[in-house]
């Protein structure tokens, strides 16, 4: 399988592009990583909101992503814990593509990647992971560090 989910994204000047979005099409994305999931790697948030949307997340800090938002009344933002990120969901399909953190430094998301258009299979292991005891400091530190630098967030 592992085969499988590397054919079905498009390989371009060194980077492996996969393209997404939510169900209805308002929110979608094109996400160019440095490398193929099996080394990026997958995560499971353990907390209340990732397992609720069974989110299987991965990041590329040698990557880029660029975000379109087709309408913009039909996105939602949604924050807690700690308030550093806004989930984005769509408000007519209910789908959750990522989270996006914004600094004054610039935009780092972390991608949902059941949202991909080719979803990858169960072959790629998912690790568990629980950020809990992260204060606001280390938590916006690690992101920086490990998330995927945004090039373009546009709204229609």
């Amino acid at each position: 399988m592992r085969g499988l989910i590397q054919d079905r994204a498009r390989y371009v000047c060194g980077m492996t592009i996969f393209e997404g979005g939510c169900h209805c099409g308002n929110l979608s994305y094109v996400f160019e990583a440095s490398a193929p999931l099996s080394v990026l790697s997958l995560r499971a948030d353990q907390c209340s909101f990732c397992r609720a949307h069974a989110a299987r997340n991965t990041s590329d800090p040698n990557g880029t992503i660029r975000i379109a938002v087709r309408d913009e009344a039909k996105l939602s933002r949604y924050r807690f814990g700690l308030k550093t990120a806004d989930f984005l969901l769509c408000r007519d399909c209910g789908v959750y593509i990522g989270a996006l953190m914004e600094t004054d430094g610039g935009m780092w998301f972390t991608v949902n990647v059941n949202t991909f258009r080719d979803r990858p299979g169960d072959d790629i292991a998912v690790v568990p992971v629980d950020f809990d005891s992260e204060d606001v400091a280390g938590r916006i530190a690690r992101r920086k560090q490990k998330w995927t630098p945004v090039s373009e967030f546009k709204l229609a």
